[in-house]
């Protein structure tokens, strides 16, 4: 698999928004990335507002390296140091 550079902000926040809409919440749920591919792909998307159904199509087409990518910087805790937990 090539190496793709850190997504950006915008990128892990869509990701981490479409993961919260479909129960799949990374900060709780470290599932193998097969499955989360799997899950991306073959999820419905009925329920889902036009945007969120448009971000699942996005992440589901993304190739295995950039999705990776992706989902490992999600897990990253120096990511989520600057945030305030309520």
């Amino acid at each position: 698999m090539p190496d793709y550079p850190t997504p950006d902000e915008a990128i892990l926040a869509d990701l981490e928004t479409l993961l919260i809409a479909l129960n799949m919440h990374p900060m709780f749920m470290r599932q193998p990335f097969k499955i989360l591919r799997l899950n991306l792909r073959n999820m419905k998307a009925d329920g889902l507002t036009p945007d969120l159904a448009m971000l699942k199509d996005r992440f589901a087409s993304m190739p295995d390296a950039e999705l990776y990518t992706a989902w490992g910087a999600l897990h990253n805790p120096f990511r989520l140091e600057d945030r305030r937990l309520h």
